[in-house]
């Protein structure tokens, strides 16, 4: 190889790289840069006293949720706030439940430093009691039209429930409000066409706009024909006579499943009553 073929072929190679490097696409100046959120935090007084440990705050930007936070220690509280370059010098509005702290001068600045900033509230923030909340009968058909009764005992000496929901949404309905009755009783009837064992979750909101929500202690199991022998057959998926006795006497069984149950153990004929 000459020296001339020696110097074309290093002059091919930097002509390749330079075409290389400039079809390599680069960040323009306009390309969106990640938000980074505005951090708070400070001391949060209400009434003179501290707020209470489990309490939420949030905050606002245009009436739309910007960032919320569950305090971990009373009085003192941390918050992120996220936003947009269009929310830069807007104002960032600060609640407990509904409602607003004492007026704050505070804005948004997209990739400000963290703020110190201690919030005082004129309110009452202790969140309802569910003092109990059950399902009953916990088995039943998955015919839609069989029911379970929810029944949740809620209680707030200071400002009062405002509303108890129940979210339905695992067995394919959506969040419903329970009926109010007598001795802080709140109820309602559930059913569903989705077979399984779901748990729901029970909110009781103040109003003031404390929230307490229980997502364990109501349990329901929805039962599809197919599946009766299987659940409460046995072993030999056959039904006894004393398992039917026991079946009937069980009230966590709704009555419309135990008919199903009954057709199945008398469908070889009725002289096994």
């Amino acid at each position: 190889m000459t020296i001339k073929d020696k110097y074309l072929r290093v002059l091919s190679c930097l002509v390749i790289l330079v075409l290389g490097i400039s079809l390599v696409p680069v960040a323009s100046a306009s390309s969106t840069i990640p938000s980074i959120p505005n951090s708070f935090e400070g001391k949060l007084i209400t009434n003179g006293a501290d707020v209470p440990a489990g309490t939420i705050i949030s905050a606002y930007i245009d009436s739309e949720l910007a960032g919320s936070n569950t305090i971990d220690e009373a009085g003192k509280y941390r918050l992120l706030v996220s936003g947009t370059e269009e929310d830069n010098g807007k104002e960032i509005v600060f609640k407990l439940g509904f409602v607003e702290s004492e007026p704050v001068s505070v804005t948004y600045q997209q990739g400000a430093y963290p703020v110190e900033l201690d919030l005082t509230f004129e309110g009452e923030f202790v969140s309802p009691i569910i003092e109990s909340c059950s399902a009953s009968p916990v088995y039943i058909l998955n015919d839609g039209k069989d029911y379970s009764t929810i029944r949740a005992k809620i209680s707030d000496e200071t400002s009062g429930v405002m509303s108890v929901t129940i979210d339905l949404t695992p067995i394919g309905g959506e969040v419903v409000s329970l009926t109010p009755e007598s001795g802080g009783i709140y109820t309602c009837d559930v059913s569903s066409t989705l077979a399984g064992e779901f748990k729901l979750a029970l909110t009781a909101t103040d109003y003031f706009g404390n929230k307490v929500t229980d997502g364990d202690s109501i349990s329901i199991t929805v039962v599809s024909e197919n599946e009766i022998t299987t659940m409460f057959g046995g072993a030999d998926k056959i039904f006894s006579a004393e398992e039917i006795k026991n079946i009937v006497n069980n009230n966590e069984i709704s009555s419309r499943l135990k008919y199903a149950i009954l057709a199945i153990y008398f469908a070889d004929g009725w002289d096994r009553i």
